[in-house]
């Protein structure tokens, strides 16, 4: 069993964000229970929709996309993802999905790699070495899946566009 493991600066980033969520969600209860709230649609008002809103909406959906535990049982052939914070956990058999492609993305902390699983051409769930210590390790576990090719691109946005082209070529 092949379990992911946070890099420093992403273990301490958990922590950080899970620190200003709650004081997010303190701040919304306290203006909820104060004796003169704060109007929300007033000049003031708006840092406080900020604060209590908008902020912890994008560091949910940071958690869910980048702070995700990765478990491969190489023994029973099956892949999971477990949230941070949310006891969810998604467990699915090799396949399940189509393979895997790879490739090195640069970004303006460095380099990384990058593995993708793919489910009827379309991008399912990222491994990437910038979130993960031992990335290696988990392409490993990955070696019962089809390996789908390497992609050379800089930004992982472009992978997207680069697997239809290739999808629909083959």
């Amino acid at each position: 069993m092949i379990r992911s493991k946070f890099t420093t600066y992403q273990f301490i980033g958990q922590f950080v964000l899970t620190a200003i969520l709650i004081a997010c969600v303190r701040a919304f209860y306290g203006n909820l229970h104060a004796a003169r709230p704060v109007p929300l649609f007033s000049r003031s008002g708006l840092p406080v929709i900020f604060c209590t809103i908008v902020l912890p909406v994008y560091i949910i959906a940071q958690m869910k996309l980048n702070y995700k535990t990765t478990i491969i049982d190489t023994d029973l052939k099956t892949i999971s993802f477990k949230m941070f914070l949310l006891p969810i956990t998604r467990t699915y058999p090799f396949e399940y999905f189509e393979g895997y492609i790879h490739t090195v993305v640069k970004d303006k902390y460095g380099e990384y790699k990058c593995f993708y699983l793919v489910k009827e051409g379309k991008l399912m769930y990222k491994m990437s070495g910038r979130f993960y210590s031992n990335i290696d390790q988990l392409h490993e576990g990955l070696s019962s899946l089809k390996d789908r090719g390497f992609l050379k691109l800089s930004a992982s946005l472009s992978i997207k566009i680069a697997l239809k082209k290739r999808i629909l070529a083959a």
